[in-house]
């Protein structure tokens, strides 16, 4: 309903109609991602979607919205704090390896198995890491 009124709404009411509607329904991914698309600054977005994951801090979708508004080392800082979240999400733990330094590249996809211990991608990936710094042998 709330979003069907943000979609009849006139524009310079729509950024009021969805601040009281995220007041009402906290955990709701459509309302807060409503919020954060009519926003047309990147500072006024992220600050957006960051309120969204302190309500749902599991919505994997946030989380990647919010990382590609970001540069590199922020994106690692937010990377960091979404694989705690939501470990489950094989995406972004790759996605972290790739922007960190060997060790700790190793270190995240240790982790990453961990988690995720039935995937294989992990496993190319951290062959992949090794190849890259001419290793032939896969120790994580």
């Amino acid at each position: 309903m709330w979003l069907e009124a943000f979609r009849l709404e006139a524009p310079e009411k729509q950024r009021s109609l969805l601040a009281k509607a995220v007041t009402y329904i906290k955990k709701s991914f459509k309302i807060w991602h409503a919020a954060a698309s009519i926003e047309t600054t990147k500072h006024v977005k992220s600050k957006v979607l960051r309120r969204a994951i302190e309500h749902m801090p599991g919505e994997a979708r946030l989380w990647k919205e919010l990382i590609e508004l970001e540069d590199e080392e922020e994106a690692k800082s937010l990377l960091h704090k979404a694989v705690e979240c939501v470990p489950g999400n094989l995406e972004m733990w790759l996605a972290l390896a790739k922007l960190e330094t060997y060790e700790n590249a190793r270190s995240v996809l240790n982790k990453a198995r961990k988690a995720l211990p039935t995937e294989p991608a992990i496993w190319v990936n951290a062959a992949k890491l090794e190849e890259s710094m001419g290793r032939d042998t896969l120790t994580i």
